[in-house]
């Protein structure tokens, strides 16, 4: 099968055995150096970590763990050999080198794009794929551009990772994509890509579901923990809160390290968040970057502060925001005062930073 680069054609055969030039292009090379490592049996593979909760960190993979975890994915969506993938996820991170893992693996064929918020668009992509694997951000102005680019709404099989889809998002997947099968991944570097997966179907539950072999579990603050060959066998803790539902499945509810500590009430940011986004689309104001994060308060230890980015919210509105979201949140949920911001401090796979970013707006 071929893998295709913007303009250029590569085999995986003449990958392989090397009869390829490098292009002396900072996207192209390094994913034909991977495509080669990997099609030449490299045991061991150096990732980085997105970043987004922290400093990126440099992880060393096991060739093992990889394929167990692109085995796992093609079963449970059963992927065929020759189907056409699009990767247009950052290839220098796990989400995108994954991509074109399970690509060699199944011998699927492969265009390989850069990473950008409208791939149809921005690429001019010809023709619709059999499986995709995309952000949120991407899925949203795929979908705000469907009308010119219609290839995107016949994608068979999508699958949307790297940070939490909001509602309204979820209301327009159900809807505009309701023929193709649509999956949100749960998953870290660390984990080797995804290990659970949730159907995004009108019918579907809000649940986790694990992959063959992965083994779950929580600690005492309600965190997931999770075992099987996609982490070599080793159990691995996460700060991310869930309910458990079964030895299979959970639901997931935020991360521990985005509980704010307000006068000494817990509030899962990610809570508030989705009570939020429903408000301000009932308001007019549809897919707005926004979280919520503490700052600190003289009183109260960290005050409730919704960040948004790119809009100045009116202070009618941010009135009828308050008002709104008292229906759904405790009182010391609601957010005491809102910032907007020019533009968040992100991650090279487009992730929120945080931390980062109340840390600009304090300084």
């Amino acid at each position: 099968m071929n893998l295709y680069i913007l303009d250029k054609t590569y085999s995986y055969k003449d990958i392989q055995q090397g009869n390829f030039q490098m292009e002396g292009d900072d996207f192209i090379d390094p994913i034909l150096l991977f495509c080669f490592e990997w099609l030449n049996n490299t045991q061991t593979f150096s990732l980085q970590s997105s970043g987004s909760t922290g400093a990126p960190k440099e992880i060393q993979i096991l060739r093992k763990q990889m394929e167990s975890s692109a085995s796992a994915t093609v079963a449970f969506l059963n992927l065929k050999k020759g189907d056409h993938a699009l990767v247009c996820l950052n290839t220098n991170y796990i989400a995108g080198k994954m991509m074109l893992v399970r690509c060699m693996e199944q011998d699927m064929f492969a265009t390989v794009v850069p990473p950008c918020s409208a791939p149809f668009r921005e690429h001019n992509l010809p023709q619709p794929y059999d499986f995709i694997a995309m952000a949120p951000i991407q899925v949203q102005f795929s979908l705000d551009c469907a009308d010119g680019y219609p290839d995107f709404l016949s994608t068979k099989k999508l699958i949307i990772g790297g940070a939490p889809i909001t509602e309204n998002l979820e209301n327009r997947i159900k809807k505009e994509l309701s023929k193709v099968e649509v999956f949100q991944t749960y998953g870290m570097t660390e984990t080797v890509s995804h290990i659970a997966l949730k159907k995004i179907h009108a019918n579907a539950d809000a649940n986790y579901h694990t992959l063959p072999d992965v083994h779950i579990g929580v600690d005492n603050r309600d965190c997931l923990w999770v075992n099987g060959p996609m982490s070599n066998h080793q159990k691995l803790q996460t700060n991310d809160v869930v309910t458990l539902i079964s030895s299979n499945s959970f639901l997931w509810l935020g991360r521990a390290d985005n509980i704010i500590n307000s006068g000494g009430v817990k509030v899962q940011a990610e809570k508030v968040e989705a009570a939020i986004n429903v408000v301000l689309k009932d308001i007019g104001y549809q897919n707005i970057n926004l979280f919520v994060g503490g700052i600190p308060h003289e009183d109260l230890g960290e005050e409730v502060t919704l960040f948004v980015e790119g809009i100045q919210l009116k202070g009618t509105e941010i009135d009828q925001l308050s008002e709104l979201i008292q229906k759904t949140l405790g009182k010391y949920e609601i957010p005491r005062q809102v910032v907007s911001l020019p533009k968040f401090e992100k991650t090279e796979t487009l992730k929120i930073k945080r931390k980062a970013t109340i840390q600009k707006y304090l300084d």
